[in-house]
């Protein structure tokens, strides 16, 4: 979201409106409207051409990022989360193409024979 907010202060700075911007970096005032808003992240030819366009420097610092939670904390948490619900997609009756995907990946109806949706009856713990 930084450099988001640098290019908008670096268009800003120089006085110039997305759609001036887009012009003079060969784009769109929607691609622009993306990098302000971070929905994108810019390559550094995008933030070059910025740079060129508005006449102002804009900064990236690159930081490390908080690691990750493993394979197995990441599972955890879904399990949790789910509170025993385990998704049987046998049941919500699927058409005959679903139905030939979950057998080729091995997701027979006698895997989950035994499990339930929430509030029906033969819920597994």
């Amino acid at each position: 979201m930084s450099i988001a907010r640098e290019v908008m202060r670096a268009r800003r700075e120089a006085g110039l409106t997305q759609a001036e911007l887009a012009k003079r970096i060969g784009t769109t005032q929607s691609a622009v409207s993306r990098l302000e808003s971070g929905r994108v992240v810019p390559s550094l030819a995008v933030l070059d051409r910025v740079v060129g366009a508005t006449g102002r420097p804009i900064t990236v610092v690159l930081e490390p990022e908080d690691r990750l939670p493993s394979r197995e904390e990441r599972r955890r948490r879904v399990r949790r989360a789910l509170d025993g619900y385990v998704f049987n997609p046998w049941e919500r009756n699927p058409t005959a193409a679903e139905a030939s995907t979950l057998r080729a990946d091995r997701l027979t109806r006698e895997r989950f024979e035994g499990t339930r949706s929430p509030g029906t009856s033969g819920a597994r713990a």
